[in-house]
This record gives structure tokens, C-alpha cells and sequence, in this order.
């Protein structure tokens, strides 16, 4: 019976199914529907005797508040010390005259709240319950902050090293350099530096502080468990008592539009693959007139949909990414478009075509019907879901406020949507969508890419750039002096370090060095004992990670996925590599060694070795013409993904017995990371056990 009746109810089902489907054509889109009515929650807002301004969310399904204060200031050019705005805002929290930063991480962590502070602004959310214990921590923060000057170096040396780890990043880099190429003169266009970020003292920051954090330039919004009679005791009480003052303003003149495209390509040697980015400003603020068919038409050309023209293009068609983008972003100053994708090498040129046809066609061509109300679809829908959230309506509230927009421009967005045209679309694209005067910021192999470039850009050149944007200058090739040989080379370099003799009675050392990762702190040590006996063992808060160990004939690699033996080209290369002072060895070990040029390295000029081991790998060595010490390491590695170029920098050397190893070794490449040297010990009487 159980079945019968099980297939009764699939017949029926069936049946009504069929009925159904025999009225649909599917090959017809549905034709959208009006604009859904909607009304956004209300806010409410007052503002402070000195000058703060707050906006109310009141939202009682759960017992929590969340705290967002702004400081609405104009940028500031912050010039050598690029970098001192964002890190004072960032070190609100690391101190204050009542409180030590444990002691408020303590605070925070015992009522369960999150407290976080950032370039002008500070975020926190708690339970109701803790909310006065919270607002006593949360002002105590933003109005007393210390700055405290061992925070200050801790803070430069994370930066520094976020700086370092992002170097060989091609996004990262593509980013920058287009961020300062089309902002020239302005403060978006600076961007912070290894030396920028060590110019930082306390004092900056300080500075800053005292001058531009006012509550007259601020908003606080609150979101959540209270009510607008709470809320104004509680802004008072806390608040009410931070002095309002005279904020400077700034005017800078808008970027000059470019006249043609040009090309900015920044070099990475070896590098089978290239980012793209085609950038450059636009006016464009929120609140515009045509704001809204802006953004439909970015949205049309390179959102994150998959008909997205580009995504259609460069992934679908072409297979050329795995992703396409474009982004037309709004601001008060300066907004900007950027289009980009890291695509194969070999691909570049036509990648770049692919990019200018797409944006051409949003200004040539008009939209479909189709394609336009498939789009407003999916904006109107991501809108309407956002307004499910009460941090939704604060933003709404808190724009409305700052761009002095009408008080019904969010309550009317979707109608605003539903009644932009294709034309207006088009028009839009022809003011916004320019590849002509766009910047055309290429991050990959110059001398496979270069000539291919050149047409791309209005004067047929293009221009080289470092990683941090400046000009590059042309290199002029030096000649080696007469005299100097391969072998000269590496003979000063032995002086430089020590002498051969000092180098000899090297009998085993023990290195232990330190690198974050993640935030995670992990450290390496490294033993060497002669003539050949090699162990690396690298452990993150005393866990080992890896291990590996050589015996002089024998390698194991150990790691979380088991034990492995090192065996083929990998061990030969090991046994070089493990070789007490191999370099005063490489005619008895088979490697052939030649000296290829100088080359500038860090602007400073060396001598380039090329080392080539007996199984064919090769290596560059770059020796300082003045020190004689090695300065850099570079390795083309061939990977299941292709080739790309491993290197490693070396520098702050120090003498240990006489001998004098680098303390600093930055790595890029497979894996970016910094190592700093803790300690060097020689000739401690290593056992053979740890090989």
C-alpha cells in the first residue's frame, strides 16, 4: 500500500508538473516586475554641544551595541613619513594615561567585547549588559590615547615587514604603482615605504592626534540594544566632554586627465605570468546625479557576475584568468577606475586588446534590454538584502549626513535603478570608461613583454617603473674593470668576510633565526657541521613544522605530511649546498662558475656570478662592488605552475669570532618572508646525531 500510494502521489505530481511546464517557454526571460516598494528602518541623529554628531539604530533582537566612531577630516600629504596617519589611528589602543595596552586587551577580553581602532576610527561591540565598562575603555582610548614609543618601533617594524613580505606580490604591486601614477601631487597618491615608515616618530603621531582628532569633525554611530534617550546619556557622559577645536582643511587640485594612454610596466624577472591594471581618476562622488548608472554600468562591464562582459571575455572565451574586474570607485576628492587580471605571459598583449575592446563597447554600443534588466535585477536584490542588516542603515544614515545627500536618495534607490536607460548607461560609459587616458599598469617579464607593450601607448614607449612607482633610470651597461675575474670575485669576498684563514678553522655553527607569518612567529635553526653535514629544524610557537637533515650522504625531509627521502638532483644540489665554505670548493665540487656583468642591486652596483651545479641548476650571485659581500641570491625555479624567480637578499652582516655572517635575509619568490638572525655560535662541538 506504502508504494501505491507513494506512486499516486508521483503521478500527480507528475501530471501537474506537465500542465506547468506545457505554459512556460523558456526561451523567453521573464520580463522584471516594478522596483519592490521597501521603506528603510528609521535612524535617528543628534549632535553634541561640541560639535559630535549621532546617528541612532535602534535594534532590540539581540542584547548587544556596536560603536563606530569617525573622524572626517581632509588628507594630508604625509610626504618622507608616508604612513605616520594610518599608524596613529591604528595605536589609539596600544596605550593610554590611565591604562597600559595589556591592561586593555584585559579590560576587553573580560566582558567578552571587541575593541579595534584604525586610521580615524575606532569599532567596538559589546554585550548591553557591559556597555558602561565598555564606553569607559572605548573613550578612555579615543580621548587620552599615549602613543606609548615601544609600540611606535613595534608597529614600524610589523609595517616594515608587511612591506617586505608584499614586495614580490604582483597584485600588491600593480595596485600601488597605479595608485601613485594617477594620483600625482595628491595624497592618494603616496604610498608608505620601507624608509617612509622607519622616518616615523612618536611625535608624528602625536601631532596628528592633537590636530585633527575633534569631535566637531566626527560622527559616532550606534548600532543596536538602546534606546535614543540612553543613547544620548551615554554620548554625553563619555563624549560630552572632549574639546572641539579648529580642524585644518586642505585643497588639492583634481588629477590631470591624461592625453593618451600610457603604458607603466614593472619588471619581474622570469615571472610566467603578468597582473594587469588599467587605471586612472574619475569625478565622481556619491550622490551624483549619475551616480546610480555608473555603477550599472560598471556593473555591466566587470562585476563579479558571470555575464559581466569581461569575466565573459577574458574567462569565458578566452580562458585567458580565472577572473576579469573592473571597479568605478566614488569619492569627495578623487574616485578612480581600475580594470584588472593576472593572466599567462604569453597572453599579455592580447589581454590587454581584450580589456580596451570591452571598455570601448560600453561607450560605442548600446546595452540590451536583456543584459540591462538582468543587472538591475541583481543590483536591486543585493540592495534589498543589505537592508536586512541594521549596519545596512547606519551606513545609509551615516552617507546621507556626510554627503549632504536628500533625505529620501536611499529610499527612492530602487525606483532610481529601475529607471535608468541604456542610453543614459551609455552616456555614462563615454564620461567614465575612457581607455584613453588610462594608465595601463603591467607587473611582469620586460623582455618578454616590453615590445608587444609599446603599441598600447599613445607615444609608442613604455615606461619602467621600480615597485614603488619612481621612474625607472635607463641602464647603462658598465664594463668589468680589466683584471677583475671570477675568481678575484670570490676571493674578496672571502676577505670581506673574514679571510680564508678565519674561514677554515669554521668547524660546525648553530644559526637560530626568527620570521612572523601571519602574524605567527616562527623560528629556524640551522646547523652546519664539516665538511658536509647539513639540519634545518623550523618551529612555530615550539611545534616543529619541518625538518630537514643531511649526513654527508643521506637526506630526510620531515614534515606534517610524514617523512620523505631527499634522493636524484635534489640530493646531488644537497650535497653542494651542505659543503662547509662551498664556495672556496666549486672546482672540486663540478660547479662552473662565470662572471656575467655588474648590476645595480638596491642602486647599489655588484658583480653578477653565474653558478651552475654539476645537475644543472642555476644560480646568480651579486657581490657588492665596495663591501665584496654577496648581496643577493637569485634562482629561477621551474614549478608544476611554471617558472618564476626565487631570491634572497642579504645584508645587516655582523663579526662572530672573526667571521662575519648576515643577520638580515629577506626572501621572495615561492614564499616571502624575513629572516632576522638571533644568534651565530661556532664551533660548538656539534654531535653527528642531529645530522
Amino acid at each position: 500500500m506504502k508504494n501505491i500510494k507513494s506512486f499516486i502521489i508521483f503521478l500527480a505530481i507528475s501530471i501537474l508538473s506537465g500542465s506547468l511546464f506545457a505554459q512556460l517557454d523558456r526561451s523567453i526571460q521573464p520580463k522584471p516586475g516594478p522596483a519592490p516598494e521597501f521603506k528603510i528602518d528609521e535612524y535617528q541623529y543628534f549632535t553634541l554641544d561640541n560639535g559630535l554628531k549621532v546617528i541612532i539604530v535602534e535594534n532590540h533582537k539581540t542584547p548587544r551595541i556596536s560603536y563606530q566612531l569617525t573622524i572626517d577630516v581632509d588628507p594630508v600629504m604625509e610626504k618622507e613619513t608616508t604612513g605616520y596617519v594610518s599608524m596613529t589611528g591604528e595605536l589609539l589602543r596600544s596605550g593610554t594615561t590611565n591604562k597600559s595596552k595589556i591592561e586593555i586587551d584585559e579590560s576587553i577580553d573580560f566582558i567578552g567585547a571587541n575593541l579595534n581602532t584604525y586610521q580615524n576610527g575606532v569599532y567596538g561591540l559589546t554585550l548591553t549588559k557591559h556597555k558602561d565598562v565598555f564606553l569607559n575603555i572605548m573613550s578612555d582610548v579615543l580621548l587620552n590615547p599615549s602613543f606609548p614609543e615601544e609600540e611606535v618601533e613595534k608597529s614600524k617594524k610589523q609595517s616594515i615587514s608587511g612591506l617586505v613580505s608584499s614586495k614580490t606580490n604582483p597584485e600588491f604591486i600593480a595596485r600601488r604603482v597605479g595608485q601613485k601614477l594617477r594620483n600625482p601631487n595628491h595624497p592618494y597618491g603616496e604610498i608608505a615605504t620601507e624608509e617612509s615608515i622607519e622616518n616615523i616618530t612618536r611625535e608624528h603621531l602625536v601631532k596628528y592626534y592633537n590636530t585633527y582628532y575633534k569631535p566637531n569633525t566626527s560622527y559616532l554611530v550606534i548600532i543596536g540594544d538602546i534606546t535614543l534617550k540612553e543613547a544620548k546619556k551615554d554620548a554625553e557622559k563619555y563624549f560630552g566632554s572632549w574639546e572641539k577645536g579648529t580642524v585644518p582643511k586642505h585643497e588639492y587640485q583634481f588629477p590631470n586627465k591624461n592625453i593618451g594612454t600610457r603604458v607603466a610596466l614593472i619588471h619581474n624577472e622570469g615571472s610566467v605570468q603578468s597582473y594587469i591594471n588599467i587605471t586612472y581618476p574619475v569625478n565622481l562622488k556619491i550622490g551624483d546625479s549619475n551616480a546610480i548608472q555608473a555603477a550599472l554600468a560598471n556593473d555591466i562591464l566587470g562585476s563579479g557576475v558571470f555575464s559581466a562582459r569581461l569575466l565573459a571575455n577574458l574567462r569565458e572565451d578566452k580562458g585567458y584568468t580565472y577572473g576579469a574586474y573592473s571597479n568605478l570607485t566614488k569619492n569627495k576628492l578623487v574616485g578612480n577606475f581600475s580594470a584588472y587580471a593576472q593572466v599567462g605571459t604569453g597572453v599579455t598583449d592580447d589581454a590587454v586588446n581584450q580589456f580596451i575592446i570591452e571598455m570601448n563597447r560600453m561607450k560605442d554600443e548600446l546595452v540590451d534590454d536583456e543584459t540591462l534588466d538582468l543587472f538591475k535585477t541583481v543590483r536591486n536584490g543585493s540592495f534589498a538584502r543589505s537592508l536586512e542588516k541594521p549596519q545596512t542603515i547606519a551606513r545609509l544614515a551615516f552617507n546621507t549626513l556626510r554627503y549632504n545627500l536628500p533625505v529620501d536618495y536611499y529610499q527612492t534607490y530602487l525606483e532610481k535603478v529601475e529607471a535608468v536607460t541604456k542610453e543614459q548607461v551609455q552616456a555614462v560609459s563615454d564620461k567614465y570608461i575612457d581607455p584613453k587616458q588610462a594608465i595601463i599598469v603591467v607587473v611582469g617579464d620586460k623582455t618578454k613583454l616590453e615590445e608587444d607593450l609599446k603599441k598600447y601607448s599613445s607615444n609608442g614607449k613604455v615606461e619602467l617603473y621600480d615597485i614603488y612607482g619612481n621612474p625607472l633610470k635607463k641602464e647603462i651597461k658598465k664594463a668589468i674593470p680589466e683584471g677583475v675575474t671570477t675568481k678575484s670575485v670570490l676571493d674578496n669576498y672571502f676577505n670581506a668576510l673574514g679571510g680564508i684563514e678565519n674561514l677554515e678553522k669554521i668547524t660546525d655553527f648553530t644559526i637560530v633565526a626568527t620570521t612572523n607569518m601571519n602574524g605567527m612567529e616562527i623560528k629556524q635553526k640551522t646547523y652546519s657541521k664539516a665538511p658536509n653535514k647539513y639540519a634545518m629544524i623550523m618551529s612555530m610557537n615550539g611545534n616543529v613544522m619541518m625538518q630537514q637533515a643531511f649526513n654527508g650522504e643521506r637526506g630526510i625531509m620531515k614534515s606534517f605530511q610524514g617523512e620523505q627521502e631527499i634522493v636524484g638532483e635534489d640530493l646531488e644540489n644537497l650535497k653542494i649546498n651542505a659543503t662547509m665554505n662551498a664556495e672556496m670548493k666549486y672546482d672540486e665540487l663540478g660547479v662552473k662558475v662565470t662572471l656575467e656583468a655588474i648590476e645595480a642591486i638596491h642602486n647599489k652596483d655588484t658583480y653578477k656570478l653565474k653558478v651552475v651545479k654539476p645537475s644543472g641548476e642555476t644560480t646568480y650571485e651579486y657581490f657588492d662592488l665596495e663591501s665584496g659581500l654577496k648581496v643577493q641570491s637569485k634562482q629561477i625555479i621551474v614549478a608544476p605552475q611554471g617558472e618564476f624567480t626565487q631570491k634572497q637578499n642579504y645584508s645587516d652582516y655582523q663579526e662572530v669570532d672573526g667571521v662575519k655572517f648576515p643577520f638580515t635575509i629577506q626572501i621572495s619568490g615561492v614564499q616571502n618572508m624575513e629572516l632576522k638572525v638571533d644568534s651565530v655560535v661556532i664551533n660548538s662541538g656539534l654531535s653527528d646525531d642531529l645530522f
